[in-house]
């Protein structure tokens, strides 16, 4: 019998963590901020996805809000500075803190 089959995902965190909090995770499209992102969006953070190509961002913040999340999808290049200080001014004016 696979071992796969006894294996059920859990997380290590207490529900509803980060209620009322918002997060930005850079990197958000792809990879592990991908997964940082749902993860945090299920412990009930808004999520804030920040990258480069809005096209991933958007499909990741489609998921998250399929599955009951939170999310907002911003173009972000972290290599420049008025950039990551555009995201901040978007996010506090949005939500008003980070």
């Amino acid at each position: 019998m696979p071992y796969t089959q006894f294996m059920t995902y859990q997380s290590i965190f207490r529900p509803g963590l980060f209620a009322g909090q918002t997060i930005i995770v850079t990197g958000g499209g792809t990879g592990l901020g991908r997964a940082t992102a749902h993860e945090l969006a299920s412990l009930g953070a808004h999520v804030v996805l920040a990258a480069r190509k809005l096209e991933n961002l958007q499909k990741v913040q489609d998921e998250i809000v399929a599955a009951g999340g939170s999310a907002t999808a911003v173009i972000c290049n972290i290599r420049q500075e008025e950039s990551v200080v555009a995201l901040f001014d978007q996010v506090l004016a949005e939500r008003g803190a980070v």
